[in-house]
């Protein structure tokens, strides 16, 4: 009888990284245009949010569906995002330029402001992902989680931007990373933050029923 269980839990942990593998795939290929990165990684999150809680279903078709509905806005989204990105970087390199004092002080504020660019990332595809909701309040949501569940978002920057940086800390650690991201890693890091993101989101789940301007009514 103890074989039969653990034999079906190493069943569904196996199951779980299959579905895990395949959806890391299709995230990756749905990302190749470069544009379409904001739909794809919220159609990964869709499913993501909901494989932590086991109700996941079909993987396929449940990958396409949300990519399909969350197409328009989750693009918008992306696009905003990247084009602040690139200004934020511009700015950077030029304050990197300025010697003295005023230099330091203009790159430790664009870094903060990619410090809350990269937060406002990491919540806006789950949000999206998780809950119908304007383009405009999807990204106040965004930042209001940012400083108010900060810790939250330390967890998963921490998460997200960790894997990059060990990924790309030396050739050996990049040889090794390089097939572990195209087989599993965009999923894994999402199922991680998707553990964090669940207790992130009882933010909204707990005044669901108050009111607020902008409503966020959440998907089934």
């Amino acid at each position: 009888m103890r074989f039969n269980i653990t034999d079906n839990v190493i069943v569904r942990a196996l199951n779980k990284i299959c579905d895990m593998v395949c959806l890391n795939v299709l995230w990756l290929i749905c990302c190749i245009p470069i544009i379409t990165i904001g739909a794809s990684t919220t159609a990964l999150y869709t499913i993501m949010l909901k494989m932590v809680k086991n109700e996941e279903g079909y993987i396929f078709r449940g990958f396409f569906k949300a990519f399909k509905s969350n197409f328009k806005q989750s693009t918008i989204i992306w696009i905003i995002l990247f084009l602040l990105g690139i200004v934020c970087w511009i700015d950077y390199r030029v304050a990197g330029v300025i010697s003295g004092t005023a230099g330091f002080v203009l790159r430790s504020i664009f870094l903060l402001a990619g410090f809350v660019l990269l937060s406002v990332i990491i919540y806006v595809f789950p949000l999206t992902a998780r809950y119908e909701n304007t383009i405009r309040a999807t990204i106040r949501n965004a930042l209001i989680l940012t400083v108010g569940k900060f810790p939250y978002t330390v967890l998963m920057i921490a998460v997200t931007a960790g894997a990059v940086i060990a990924s790309l800390w030396n050739t050996a650690t990049l040889m090794f990373a390089i097939p572990l991201w195209f087989l599993i890693g965009g999923s894994l890091i999402a199922w991680i933050n998707s553990y964090i993101l669940r207790r992130v989101f009882l933010v909204f789940e707990d005044n669901e029923n108050g009111t607020d301007n902008d409503s966020t009514e959440e998907k089934e």
